[in-house]
């Protein structure tokens, strides 16, 4: 396989840009394709920013049309068989550059693609892999009090904007719900009386749900930006619970890919 830039390509590929490993290729065999380069490939294709070329090496075409003239083509010397010789390399040549070649470069691109999408899924899953089998948070011996528990409880959060709301969930240390509390216009940021009051009486039920439940643990979801100044609410919140309670709580932001593969996932096999 060989590949070189068009004219867009040329300009818009430079040594930074995602395709460059792919903008100069020379005869590299199909067998060497191991990872997702053949991806690259066909999307930097797609876009128009290289043209690929696929065929046999020289040597491999040639012994390829012995082998067609070896089988097809008449040993006799006559006059006729000497016209029809020239019509059989024609319809040869049809067969092999027309037909043959072009649906054995569909089929070499079919196989390159499915070889790098598993790959690609294998990648996926040793990574996602990576992130499930961490153990639960442990608690460390001088973080526990005399009456704590060895098993941490943890307080998760995960931002809404409204609709759906902010929601705090209570787990045990198996990962199980124990609590859940909802709040609308805590990351509420508006001047009004109205919103102003509403967002304090969220902080007070925030404050009471840590306090019922007094958690070691708090995760955030890092969803967007948004989840900065959240932070800084339940931090507010958690602060006078640390007073009051004598409770040190540690802070932790956790990405949403696990809970959110999980979501896909749960409604995938439950509308399959």
């Amino acid at each position: 396989m060989s590949t070189c830039p068009t004219a867009d390509g040329n300009t818009a590929i430079d040594s930074f840009h995602q395709f460059a490993g792919v903008k100069w290729l020379r005869e590299k065999p199909l067998s060497k394709f191991e990872d997702v380069q053949w991806l690259l490939i066909q999307k930097a294709e797609e876009e128009k920013l290289i043209q690929v070329t696929i065929k046999l090496p020289e040597e491999y075409l040639n012994k390829l049309i012995d082998q067609f003239n070896e089988y097809y083509i008449s040993d006799s010397v006559s006059r006729s068989a000497q016209l029809w010789n020239e019509q059989r390399k024609l319809i040869l040549h049809d067969a092999i550059f027309r037909f043959l070649l072009p649906s054995m470069e569909k089929e070499a691109r079919g196989v390159l693609a499915s070889k790098a999408r598993n790959w690609l899924l294998m990648e996926y899953g040793k990574a996602l892999w990576n992130k499930v089998s961490v153990g639960p948070y442990q608690q460390k011996e001088n973080d526990l009090g005399s009456d704590d528990e060895a098993a941490p409880r943890v307080m998760a959060c995960c931002w809404g904007p409204g609709k759906p709301q902010t929601t705090f969930v209570m787990l045990d240390s198996s990962g199980e719900v124990l609590d859940v509390l909802y709040t609308g216009s805590l990351t509420f940021r508006s001047q009004n009386v109205n919103d102003q009051q509403r967002k304090k009486n969220d902080q007070e039920r925030v404050l009471k749900f840590m306090t019922d439940h007094q958690p070691h643990v708090v995760v955030l979801g890092a969803v967007n930006l948004s989840c900065t100044r959240l932070k800084e609410d339940i931090y507010e919140v958690s602060i006078l619970v640390s007073m009051s309670m004598l409770v040190l709580m540690k802070w932790f932001v956790g990405l949403i890919a696990i809970p959110a593969l999980f979501e896909f996932l749960y409604h995938f096999i439950l509308f399959a």
